[in-house]
Parts: C-alpha cells; sequence; structure tokens
C-alpha cells in the first residue's frame, strides 16, 4: 500500500467513527424518551383509584419496562460491535 491510500483509508476511518458516535447517540436519545413514554403508559393502566388493568395482566406489563430496557442496551451494544 502506499502512503496516499493509507491515508484516504485514515480519513474514511475517521468519518466513520464519528457516523457511528452520532447514531449510537441517537439510537439512546429515541430510546430514552420512548422509555419515558412506556413507563408512563404502564403506571397509568396499572396504578389509580380504578386501574385499566388488573390481575396477572398488571404482573405482565410491570414487565414491559424491564424488558425493552433489555432489548435497548444489548442493542446498541451489538450496533456499535457490529459496525466497527
Amino acid at each position: 500500500m502506499d502512503e496516499s491510500s493509507i491515508l484516504t483509508k485514515l480519513r474514511k476511518t475517521k468519518g466513520t467513527n464519528i457516523g457511528v458516535l452520532i447514531g449510537l447517540f441517537t439510537f439512546i436519545l429515541v430510546g430514552e424518551v420512548l422509555l419515558s413514554v412506556i413507563t408512563g403508559q404502564v403506571n397509568s393502566l396499572t396504578s389509580g383509584t380504578s386501574p385499566s388493568v388488573t390481575g396477572t395482566d398488571v404482573t405482565f406489563l410491570n414487565l414491559v419496562t424491564l424488558f425493552y430496557i433489555l432489548v435497548l442496551v444489548p442493542a446498541v451494544a451489538s450496533y456499535k460491535i457490529y459496525k466497527e
């Protein structure tokens, strides 16, 4: 490899890393925004004087937030690993 091709490759790598960081930041930001919406909906359905959902469905709805987090964190990690 000559020097010009190495420099071109380094420039592309720097741009890719910035793009990956912007993508990860956007993904995490959207995930955080949706997490608050999901948590609010779960709380409004399962709590209050007359909850909309009762019984075993409450247990399932309370786990929705946990499953959302368990999907979001590995998705970010795998996206980062896949891009590298």
